[in-house]
């Protein structure tokens, strides 16, 4: 025969109350003017959770996808300033055109010029890295 069960004994936990100490008590401005000099403790931190491994061909495979992302829109961007050039050019060489006119036009293209140059330089750039990063594959584990 089995003996009774008997519930187990719980240790009483001491309120907060009895926990602190008299320094513990004081106020801040009291703690401030008493020790000024002294560095603030640090809490104590609590064990923070392990952060879950990262996949190192995940992460490969989302720094190709932004890659190809952002090749897609600046390649949209240089098509519309190629655009925006094309229309000035027609306001340009346009059969009735004034001086005052045609001035602002080359003003503009000038400026959408080397808005496209440096399109064209940072998706050259995009473009290598994006070749270097598929290149290299993704990283060992």
């Amino acid at each position: 025969m089995l003996p009774p069960l008997q519930a187990p004994k719980l240790k009483r936990q001491k309120s907060l109350k009895q926990l602190r100490t008299p320094a513990e008590g004081k106020t801040a401005t009291a703690e401030k003017a008493t020790d000024k000099t002294a560095a603030p403790e640090k809490p104590k931190e609590a064990a923070k959770p392990q952060a879950p491994a990262v996949d190192p061909t995940k992460e490969w495979n989302d720094q190709l996808q932004r890659l190809r992302a952002k090749i897609q829109a600046l390649q949209q961007e240089e098509a519309s300033v190629q655009l925006q050039i094309n229309e000035i050019n027609n306001q340009i060489f346009a059969p009735v055109v004034d001086q005052a006119t045609k001035d602002q036009a080359l003003a503009r293209v000038g400026e959408a010029r080397q808005r496209l140059d440096a399109v064209r330089l940072e998706l050259d750039q995009t473009r290598k890295t994006l070749e270097s990063t598929q290149f290299q594959g993704p990283a060992k584990k």
